[in-house]
């Protein structure tokens, strides 16, 4: 048997190898990039089941701060202050995670338009000017251009 050819064969088959293996890594990342998408958006909905188990404990408290904080008692403005916060809290971590691609553009739209209807109380907005320090100036520039004209 001559060599040239077995060396041929022997490289071939090499590169043949090569292309298999090149394409089970990219199926494989796929898969990977999937899994996170998928345990990220479940991480979120276990965080938003939390949120809303505080917004149901509190659930009048959070209308009524919501249409008027102002009439709210020192002592019960801050807590309505920290549900707003808890709920704020939840939309953060939805932003970071959509600027690091770990939710899609649709989840995360989700959770913009859930903020939108929130930011329309007057209330809740008073809330959250009064605590929007508490956050990175990126979220605070991103709520700024839903809250109402």
């Amino acid at each position: 048997m001559n060599w040239d050819i077995i060396g041929a064969v022997a490289t071939v088959l090499g590169v043949l190898g090569g292309f298999v293996s090149v394409y089970f890594l990219i199926h494989e990342v796929r898969r990977n990039a999937l899994a996170v998408e998928g345990a990220t958006v479940n991480s979120l909905m276990n965080f938003e089941h939390a949120v809303y188990a505080v917004l149901i404990d509190n659930a009048s408290l959070f209308v009524k701060g919501s249409q008027d904080r102002g009439s709210l008692a020192p002592d019960v403005r801050f807590k309505f202050d920290m549900v707003v916060q808890s709920y704020m809290s939840l939309h953060y971590s939805a932003f970071k995670q959509h600027e690091q691609g770990l939710i899609d553009a649709e989840v995360w739209q989700a959770y913009a338009n859930a903020m939108t209807a929130k930011l329309e109380k007057p209330g809740f907005a008073a809330s959250w000017a009064a605590m929007q320090t508490h956050y990175p100036q990126t979220f605070q520039n991103f709520i700024a251009t839903l809250l109402p004209a």
